[in-house]
């Protein structure tokens, strides 16, 4: 189930110093991708946020959007595991 729920950040962003090293370990079935820019301008100098599988996830505080990160990771896991349960699927 690696990288089922993809974090994207961009390097620029204060979340991208070490911030989502752990995530992946405490949340299996994530990856966290480092690109060089996510063209979300402006908002990696005001901000902490990633994408969450497409998703904008933002706080002014760091701790708490890796908080939110991986609550709004593992909701999307979840729904994906239900889903797959109701298709039939192994």
């Amino acid at each position: 189930m690696d990288g089922l729920v993809v974090i994207e950040v961009c390097a620029n962003n204060r979340l991208a110093k070490g911030w989502l090293d752990e995530v992946e370990m405490r949340v299996p079935g994530t990856a966290v991708m480092e690109t060089d820019c996510v063209n979300t301008c402006g908002l990696c100098q005001v901000r902490a946020f990633a994408y969450v599988n497409g998703k904008l996830v933002y706080d002014a505080e760091p701790e708490v959007c890796v908080r939110k990160i991986e609550d709004e990771a593992r909701a999307l896991l979840r729904w994906l595991n239900t889903a797959e349960d109701e298709a039939g699927a192994p």
